[in-house]
């Protein structure tokens, strides 16, 4: 008889843990679950989710509650608060301390503070607009409808999108917001829309009125040296060049070898181009190559070509492998660049060498034919980047086809063409 008595106690004791903690636990002496590793709750029945920094600061009367204020510090990435002699924070004190950083105050949540907890599987239900382990990134709209790829900010531009303690700086999402990146012919925050062809409008300003862009290559180089360029077109498309062989071109003026290679550029992203050889007084071992981008579909201010973008093309594994010059730059050199905002004439320096606009840009280019220079400079001094607009800016793009609707007056590709003027 005794001997049941016993038993029962020992049961009754064992079942005192609600639910014997759903066996994800272990039953305290105070009748308290200690729940196992990824589990919670009274009975430990409950999954934890995941957590992370969250999207929505912390209140500023939650770092004034002596009671849990330390711990929510601790648990905040980059958290810091200015302490007082009397053990209390100053949330003013601590912008001054850390400035020009500002302080941290998205600590640690579940779901990251953009989802709900599915307690019985364990994993978050982010809210519109969010994805991936505890909600910790923004989503991109509409998956980029098929024309883009949804990349992170830091890897768009991880040159200035970045911070060594990314959390007390405008930076922080660094990691976590995404955005979708266009293919070449596809445009809009989710990559719906295609892109229209680009072009001048001609009623705009008078033909003197109007520059063309310029871009001075300016390099080093040595014996057998070769240089790549890479361009942007206004579809959104990035080409790089063969190797040019920096040593072809040996007298000044025109120079085929640098125009082919842009010319060469698939998908026509430089049909037309003019290239030179400048004498610009450079010292030997350096050079200079004027390009004029001179076709309807390239009117206007281009983007900056890139010389050489790959960091070393004269390693093992390098395709193509050539030896590169020793340095590279490239500046925009186009009418407009020569003039300081009170429009008097201002120079270049290529490596510490003074160059003049008369040294770079050719005589037809400063209207020197029929003008003397004081009236040419008259002209020059106002002239402005020809335009580069969607249709020219004598259509309607629509976005579903990339074709141009163009106006009266006008026809073509990127409505550049004029036929008749009202």
């Amino acid at each position: 008889m005794r001997f049941y008595v016993v038993l029962s106690l020992f049961v009754a004791a064992q079942a005192a843990c609600p639910n014997s903690c759903s066996s994800r636990g272990i039953c305290g002496s105070d009748d308290v679950c200690e729940c196992f590793a990824g589990w919670r709750g009274g009975d430990c029945s409950y999954r934890i989710c995941p957590y992370g920094p969250s999207w929505t600061v912390a209140a500023a009367g939650d770092y004034t509650d002596d009671r849990s204020r330390e711990e929510l510090v601790c648990n905040t990435p980059g958290g810091y608060l200015h302490t007082k002699s009397d053990g209390t924070f100053d949330l003013a004190e601590t912008y001054n301390d850390i400035y020009p950083k500002v302080p941290a105050y998205r600590p640690y949540t579940e779901c990251s503070s953009r989802g709900n907890c599915n307690y019985a599987t364990g994993v978050c239900n982010c809210f519109a607009g969010y994805e991936g382990r505890g909600c910790r990134r923004t989503s991109c709209p509409n998956k980029c409808s098929g024309h883009g790829k949804c990349m992170l900010n830091m890897e768009v531009n991880n040159k200035q999108y970045q911070s060594i303690n990314k959390y007390n700086s405008q930076f922080w999402d660094q990691a976590r917001s995404q955005q979708c990146v266009c293919d070449r012919g596809f445009t809009g925050f989710d990559c719906s829309q295609r892109v229209c062809a680009y072009g001048d409008n001609p009623r705009t300003a008078c033909t003197e009125g109007a520059a063309d862009d310029f871009q001075l290559v300016y390099m080093a180089v040595g014996t057998d040296d070769f240089f790549t360029l890479k361009f942007r077109d206004a579809f959104g498309g990035t080409f790089t060049t063969r190797p040019i062989n920096a040593q072809k071109c040996k007298t000044f003026g025109h120079c085929n070898e640098v125009q082919y290679a842009l010319m060469e550029l698939p998908n026509f992203a430089v049909p037309e181009v003019e290239v030179d050889l400048v004498n610009a007084g450079l010292p030997t071992g350096e050079q200079a190559f004027l390009i004029h981008f001179k076709d309807p579909a390239n009117a206007g201010k281009q983007n900056t070509l890139e010389c050489e973008p790959v960091a070393n093309p004269n390693v093992d594994g390098a395709a193509p492998k050539y030896k590169a010059v020793k340095a590279c730059y490239v500046y925009h050199a186009g009418v407009p660049e020569w003039y300081n905002p009170d429009k008097t004439l201002k120079t270049f320096k290529l490596n510490g060498h003074s160059v003049t606009q008369a040294q770079v840009l050719s005589p037809q280019t400063l209207l020197h034919e029929g003008n003397t220079n004081a009236e040419a400079q008259n002209i020059l001094k106002n002239q402005k980047y020809k335009e580069f607009l969607p249709c020219s800016g004598r259509g309607t793009c629509n976005t579903d086809t990339g074709v141009c609707k163009c106006a009266e007056g006008a026809t073509g590709q990127g409505c550049r063409i004029s036929t008749i003027f009202s």
